[in-house]
């Protein structure tokens, strides 16, 4: 406390806000960046889980497709052989 006393004595009010301002935008700059970076590593893992699901489900339906196409086939030799 006595350090701002003296700050303010020495160098006037006007200069000691000015400073505490600085300080005080510094600390707020440094939180949002450490803000940002985890954000955007959260979004980057959210992307990897989504794509690896969209592509898990893909393979499924590619798999269903198949699956039918085999099944109609089936029935269209049978329908043809009668």
């Amino acid at each position: 406390m006595e350090q701002v006393i003296t700050l303010i004595q020495t160098v006037g009010f006007p200069i000691a806000c000015a400073v505490a301002m600085f300080l005080m935008l510094n600390s707020e700059q440094k939180a949002h960046k450490e803000e940002s970076q985890q954000l955007t590593s959260t979004i980057t893992d959210l992307k990897i889980s989504f794509s690896d699901a969209i592509n898990s489900q893909k393979s499924d339906m590619v798999s269903a497709i198949n699956n039918n196409t085999l099944v109609i086939q089936k029935l269209i030799d049978k329908m043809e052989s009668k």
